[in-house]
């Protein structure tokens, strides 16, 4: 038998050296068009979660308002006194001009739109009227004749280019007023100054020469930011003035150097935890660096892989599927463990016969446990393959190769790298890591059914107190600095709310136009004289419907332009003789048909307010309204009632798919229990054998039985975390059954994983990240309970006689 054995042993080493070779060749040659076009990481958390697959028109409008407005960004320098501000504001602008990721928005270019949209709605006059307008001249013509005569000798609030033989009641500067934007502002040397109770504002609007998401970008504006504020902070005439920000970069950029100076801190202390471990334990340097070759190895195939199939790989998916590889760890120390223990009842020379007899003996006794064990972790992970969402996709792909990689990594290498003898662990390892199964032996019967009561209190309390968050925005909290920041910019900007408008489709452009001007008329003046918003923007505010137009032709035909109207009575009474009412006359009835078109327009409109009009998309007409001071986003969303109008709220959309990627997590999560128990079942025939996936499965709901107790609102990132535990815990489960209660030595590498694996990513609880905290947290605990419950598997194997007699 012994002989057999040793036969089947040989053909599976060479079997695997062959798969090892050809991983390696493979991985080589998907790694040569990362390394020619380079790597794409992706940053974006918003790419992470799936698509609207329901609504791909909300989709493509989301991406051009991205494409338009993603890499833009605000800069203000605000202080009590004018002349501070004044001299802030150049030393801003010469920070801008020295740094070539940043370009200010060119103020000509605006102000020669504004002039050629002047005249184009000066051309179109006699169809356009505000709807003030148009209940004045139905109802208040003295009022109008008024406003009319104080234009004339130039005491109006907006001048206008026209002459009064063009335009005798001075209707139009009315009307291109509504295209000054609705904050309380003044153009000064080309800067816009705004004035408010905080004192004055300068504002720069800039182009970012770059993506937001580049982790290169983000640093360089990071490092411009913080020098700029300590520029100003140590100038004596600009140490009183504040610099607020707004803009994708910011955040990202932000974010990007929390998780830099958490991996230096987190990263340094779990370092430090996992040597003076290995050290305790083995006395090597040695099979640290073996233990993390491994898990290298399999992140590299990985990370190739995986960037091979997608042409990218987001942070996330790095991150979390890492750690989930970091389950590769378990393998080594089992493998280390089970060599030292050998090291005992061996010639303790060095001779290569007896550092290879040593391996083969680990393999022999462990290659079946690490084979059922890695088949387990993979069919688990395997589960998120199935789902549409791409974030869990990427990182279901990324396990399951990483982890093949660093087990093939293990059974191929480590024979032809562990060669010396590994002397015997500190007394206080294997003290430790008896403890668990001691403390279960000595509360066999009655007080162990005392503890399984307590548990399940636990659980039902857990369960009674259990509460859901889909809320996208609990998961990133920017500074408190950064929050204000933009919160002061948005109050004295008045700007429109880039996350929430409506959306609103038609089959041609014309009855595009008749669908806003019937919303807004029905539904959103209303809100806004409630006070449910401040004010909005749509395209047919300044541009209407032809419908519109005739019927405001027709109104200042019948009240203004026809015999003894007003025109004729304003001008005659302000001196015009009768050839120049005629000429007025002819001319507004020559222009009978010159409508104003929308693709007129679009050639003089400025980029925010082009992108108000989408166009053609899918087949149908697309146009989104802008709003300006959302207080009652739910009676907005209720006022989108017919499927040509669609509320959007993107922070709201996020928390729903956010919601779905969470259910289908769990859903993946209980179908990956349920994939493993036919393996247990094909692997040991036994029926006992089948309550191994107790041990994982009682850990995870202990652990958020835990969290929900503490009041934590459980997340989509607990449930990543509860993936690694059951990898981890079904490790634990297996080589504990297959050793029994007894074995020391695997008690020493389930103590030891369990205690690493706290350290590597346990401590990440104390990121300042709430997703990367959340799923710390979730594997400290995890890691806790599937150590306590481990030993319950071992009880469950009588003897393990058979097979220590068959070795």
């Amino acid at each position: 038998m012994r002989t057999t054995i040793k036969i089947s042993l040989a053909h599976w080493q060479l079997l695997f050296k062959c798969m090892f070779v050809l991983v390696s060749l493979a991985a080589l040659l998907l790694s040569y068009p990362l390394l020619k076009n380079g790597f794409v990481l992706e940053t974006n958390l918003q790419s992470l979660f799936p698509r609207d697959s329901h609504n791909q028109l909300v989709n493509k409008v989301n991406d051009r308002l991205y494409q338009e407005f993603g890499n833009k960004i605000l800069v203000a320098v605000q202080a009590p006194e004018m002349e501070q501000v004044n001299i802030a504001a150049e030393l801003v602008a010469a920070a801008i001009a020295a740094n070539p990721q940043l370009q200010v928005s060119a103020v000509n270019e605006q102000m020669e739109l504004a002039a050629q949209q002047h005249e184009l709605l000066q051309q179109h006059r006699y169809q356009l009227l505000t709807p003030a307008q148009q209940r004045m001249i139905k109802n208040q013509s003295q009022d109008l004749l008024a406003q009319a005569q104080a234009a004339l000798f130039g005491f109006s609030l907006g001048g206008s280019v026209l002459s009064p033989l063009q335009d005798p009641l001075s209707l139009s500067p009315a009307y291109i007023q509504q295209l000054q934007p609705a904050l309380k502002g003044e153009l000064l040397n080309d800067r816009l100054v705004v004035s408010n109770g905080d004192g004055h504002l300068i504002l720069f609007a800039l182009d970012l020469q770059g993506e937001s998401f580049n982790l290169q970008v983000q640093k360089q504006i990071g490092n411009w930011l913080q020098h700029l504020r300590d520029q100003l902070a140590t100038n004596p005439q600009t140490r009183s003035t504040q610099v607020l920000v707004s803009g994708a970069v910011f955040h990202a950029a932000e974010a990007s150097a929390n998780a830099q100076r958490e991996i230096a801190i987190i990263g340094g202390g779990s370092s430090l935890g996992v040597l003076l471990l290995f050290i305790l334990a083995f006395r090597r340097l040695k099979p640290l660096l073996l233990s993390l070759i491994s898990v290298g190895y399999g992140c590299l195939v990985a990370l190739v892989v995986n960037h091979f199939i997608f042409g990218k790989i987001h942070l996330m998916s790095l991150v979390f599927g890492a750690s989930l590889i970091g389950v590769a760890i378990d393998y080594s120390l089992h493998y280390l463990c089970k060599y030292q223990d050998l090291c005992k009842y061996q010639d303790l020379s060095r001779s290569i016969p007896e550092a290879q007899l040593r391996n083969r003996r680990v393999l022999e006794r462990l290659l079946p446990a690490l084979s059922l064990s890695l088949l387990t972790s993979v069919l688990g992970y395997s589960s998120l393959l199935s789902t549409p969402l791409p974030g869990l996709q990427q990182i279901a792909l990324f396990s399951m190769v990483g982890l093949c990689g660093s087990w093939l990594f293990l059974v191929v290498i480590y024979p032809l790298l562990v060669r010396q003898p590994l002397p015997e662990p500190a007394t206080i390892i294997d003290r430790c890591a008896s403890s668990g199964w001691i403390f279960w032996e000595r509360t066999r019967g009655l007080p162990q059914r005392f503890i399984f009561a307590g548990v399940a209190v636990l659980i039902i309390i857990g369960a009674v107190t259990a509460s859901l968050s889909s809320d996208v925005r609990t998961l990133y909290k920017p500074s408190a600095q950064l929050l204000a920041s933009e919160q002061q910019l948005h109050s004295a900007l008045q700007g429109v709310a880039p996350n929430q408008y409506f959306l609103l489709r038609a089959t041609s452009a014309e009855e595009l136009l008749q669908t806003e001007e019937r919303f807004r008329r029905e539904h959103l003046d209303a809100l806004v004289a409630a006070g449910a918003l401040s004010g909005y923007i749509a395209t047919s505010v300044i541009v209407p419907s032809v419908q519109q137009q005739n019927t405001n032709y027709e109104l200042m035909d019948e009240q203004l332009y026809r015999a003894k109207g007003l025109v004729g009575q304003f001008m005659q009474s302000a001196g015009f003789d009768a050839q120049a009412i005629v000429q007025a006359e002819q001319e507004f009835a020559a222009a009978a048909q010159q409508h104003l078109r929308v693709e007129d327009w679009l050639k003089v409109a400025r980029p925010d307010q082009g992108l108000l009009w989408m166009g053609q998309l899918d087949g149908d007409y697309v146009s989104i309204i802008g709003l300006r001071g959302v207080v009652d986003v739910k009676a907005l969303s209720a006022a989108a009632n017919n499927s040509s109008v669609v509320w959007i709220d993107r922070v709201a959309g996020m928390s729903h798919l956010l919601s779905q990627l969470m259910n289908s997590a769990a859903v993946l999560l209980l179908l990956a229990y349920l994939a493993i128990l036919p393996l247990l079942w094909i692997y040991y025939r036994r029926k006992q054998a089948l309550l191994l996936i107790f041990v994982p499965l009682l850990a995870t709901i202990t652990t958020l039985s835990v969290l929900s107790v503490s009041g934590i609102a459980i997340n989509v990132f607990h449930l990543f975390g509860c993936y690694l535990i059951l990898g981890l815990g079904m490790d634990y489960s297996i080589f504990s059954y297959a050793e029994g209660t007894r074995d020391r030595v695997t008690q020493r590498a389930i103590w030891l994983s369990a205690v690493s694996s706290s350290l590597s990513f346990g401590l990440l609880a104390l990121s300042s990240t709430p997703m990367v905290s959340a799923f710390g947290i979730t594997l400290f605990l995890g890691c806790f309970f599937n150590l306590l419950y481990a030993p319950l598997a071992g009880q469950l194997s009588k003897t393990n006689s058979l097979t220590r007699a068959a070795q």
